[in-house]
């Protein structure tokens, strides 16, 4: 017979389902924590690049020919401004994130349910905001520092470089004097007379265009996230005119970077295919879009169709070979050896 002790210190012993659970829990917060910790990190190392070139490093300085007229451009504003730039990356995307999920999760029926995230109930829809918001930063991030790297080891001087420059030789003479005509000029300093150094800095960083990778990517990634998520039972031209207005926006963009003197035809070209390069390399490879589309692409659209019972049935062929009458081998002795 067990005493009374013995069954209490054994019911003492055994942890309770709740205990389990709540461990269970711990861990899951813990992981979630260190996942959360380690992609800030990476946005973090991918932010400082951007901000060393900015503010620490100096373009390659490059040299020129006097009567090169493709930097002799007049200096003219941007059409396209920095401010407007930032709002056209980063608030028109934020904005179409919002809703697209919104509407997304009311279709749904689950715009009111709720998970546990680090002890806070949130709602569904704002956790998947913040997954797709973060995938597009990572991919934008990537794409400005693919930039800021191209721009600052290259060096190519704007077209407007001889006007914002205003360049002197060491002989204190200027361009414009019939010796230096077709001279190859190294050794000179900007005098920039009525321009700021920041100007004659931004002279030298023709090459990729920032604008026009930093709006194609925002743009193409956007038109392709629209693709996924949204669907108009009603009209099946709307969402595409949507996405060809998205990708008109970055095509204007990069169109007035000429227009404005501000880039070569081959700088906007080049920052345009990064763009894109990195539209679909976020879309495709970091937030898996289209998973299912590009496994039947690679496969070239064909399904793939269960042969078990096909080769079950060609195991033993109905109709033995002519050879089998006069072989020793029976029936189920020729379909072992098949």
């Amino acid at each position: 017979m067990r005493n009374p002790g013995e069954d209490q210190s054994i019911a003492v012993s055994m942890p309770t389902s709740a205990s389990v659970a709540g461990s269970s829990g711990a861990a899951s917060d813990r992981r979630l924590i260190q996942r959360l910790l380690m992609e800030l990190l990476v946005m973090v190392i991918l932010i400082i690049p951007i901000c060393v070139y900015e503010f620490a490093v100096d373009p390659v300085t490059r040299g020129f020919f006097c009567d090169d007229e493709s930097i002799n451009y007049p200096f003219q504003d941007n059409t396209i401004t920095p401010v407007m730039l930032g709002l056209i990356v980063g608030l028109l995307p934020a904005i179409i994130f919002v809703v697209v999920e919104y509407v997304t999760q009311l279709r749904a029926g689950d715009i009111s349910s709720t998970v546990d995230y680090l002890g806070w109930r949130v709602s569904t829809w704002y956790v998947e905001l913040g997954r797709q918001f973060s995938y597009f930063c990572f991919g934008l991030l990537l794409t400005f520092d693919a930039t800021e790297v191209g721009k600052y080891t290259i060096g190519r001087l704007r077209p407007h470089f001889m006007a914002v420059c205003q360049p002197q030789l060491m002989d204190d003479s200027t361009c414009s004097d019939p010796v230096n005509l077709h001279r190859y000029v190294e050794n000179y300093k900007c005098v920039g007379e009525g321009f700021t150094i920041d100007d004659v800095r931004q002279s030298r960083l023709s090459f990729p265009s920032g604008h026009s990778s930093m709006t194609f990517y925002a743009m193409v990634y956007m038109a392709l996230y629209l693709q996924r998520k949204i669907t108009w039972r009603s009209s099946k031209l709307s969402r595409h005119f949507i996405q060809f207005v998205l990708v008109m926006v970055a095509w204007y963009t990069a169109l007035s970077r000429v227009m404005d003197h501000w880039h070569h035809w081959s700088d906007v070209l080049s920052g345009s295919l990064l763009g894109v390069a990195g539209a679909l390399i976020t879309a495709l490879f970091i937030a898996r879009m289209f998973d299912d589309g590009v496994v039947s692409i690679l496969t070239g659209g064909l399904r793939r169709e269960n042969t078990a019972a096909t080769l079950q049935e060609e195991v033993c062929p109905t109709t033995p070979p002519p050879y089998s009458a006069n072989s020793s081998f029976n029936e189920e002795q020729y379909c072992s050896k098949v």
